[in-house]
Parts: C-alpha cells; sequence; structure tokens
C-alpha cells in the first residue's frame, strides 16, 4: 500500500509593522491548515533556531506544491521592489524567488503561486506579478472552504459522468 505525500504548503508573507495581527494571522492560517491534513510551513515555526534564512526560505518556496502569498501593504512593497531595501529582506528574497518561478515555469507555475487576502486586508495589497490577466484570490475567512478544496482538490462541482449518446427515432 503506498501511502500519499501530504500536500506541502509554504507561506509567504511580510513582516508588517503597523497592521495589527497581521503576523499572527499568517501564523492562524498555517496551524489551520496542518491540523486539516496540510504540511503548512512558516518561518515562525523555526525561529527558536534560526536557519541560514536565504537557503530555508528558497528550499520552502521551491519545495513547496502551493504557496500563498498573503497580501498587505508591505508585502506588495516587499515583492515589488520597492521602498526601503534594507526592510523586509525576507518578504524581497522570498519574491524575487516566486517572480523567477512564475518567469522561468509560466504558465504551469500559477498553479503553485496562490493569492491570499488576510482578514483586513485588501485585493489591491496583491503584488502585481501575481495577477496575471483572471488570476484568482482568496479572501479570508470567506473563502477559506475554496482555498483548501483548492489545496487538496477537491473541486465543489464534479461534472456528471458521461452518459452514452441516446439514439432518437424519426420525427
Amino acid at each position: 500500500m503506498t501511502v500519499a505525500q501530504p500536500i506541502r504548503v509554504f507561506v509567504s508573507y511580510a513582516h508588517e509593522r503597523g497592521v495589527a495581527g497581521h503576523r499572527e494571522r499568517a501564523l492562524e492560517l498555517a496551524q489551520s491548515l496542518r491540523l486539516r491534513g496540510i504540511e503548512a510551513m512558516i518561518d515562525q515555526f523555526v525561529e527558536h533556531d534560526p536557519p541560514f534564512w536565504p537557503r530555508w526560505m528558497t528550499d520552502q518556496v521551491r519545495g513547496a506544491d502551493h504557496v500563498l502569498c498573503l497580501a498587505s501593504p508591505a508585502y506588495k512593497e516587499r515583492v515589488e521592489l520597492r521602498g526601503n531595501p534594507v526592510a523586509g529582506r525576507g518578504a524581497r528574497w522570498e519574491g524575487a524567488i516566486i517572480t523567477e518561478e512564475l518567469y522561468g515555469q509560466f504558465p504551469n507555475a500559477y498553479r503553485k503561486f496562490i493569492a491570499v487576502v488576510p482578514a483586513g486586508g485588501s485585493p489591491d495589497h496583491i503584488p502585481d506579478v501575481l495577477l496575471p490577466v483572471g488570476r484568482s484570490y482568496y479572501l479570508l475567512p470567506r473563502d477559506d472552504e475554496d482555498l483548501y478544496r483548492r489545496l487538496t482538490g477537491q473541486p465543489r462541482v464534479v461534472p456528471a459522468p458521461l452518459g452514452a449518446v441516446l439514439r432518437l427515432g424519426p420525427g
């Protein structure tokens, strides 16, 4: 019997000063996914024994089945390489890796990177690289079930089995 590998998710976000509870919401999302069978990772799990951050972030982004990109003003600014270049090096680094994967594996990489707008956030804070024409995003908590369905490959609607063509008589 083959045991399925857990779905691996990495939560990418900016350590946001001035946005109350953003760091906590990022952790809450990761913990909630873990409790529901998804191997979610976030930097807060390894802060007590800090790794070499650039290598760790690169490994997390590249090794994940999905990367949840948590929209916020600072995340957008840092992923788009604007603002103070010294502030938020982690989100800048992750943004560069994400951009590289999107560019190098276009269009297939768009399935991997998912824009998520946490409670109190705005879709206006999604980095431009994540918003090509027709790109979707998830507003939490409203879209939590839809996000979970996407991560776990459980669509809300499944097509009926294809039946046989009916033979119709004349007339």
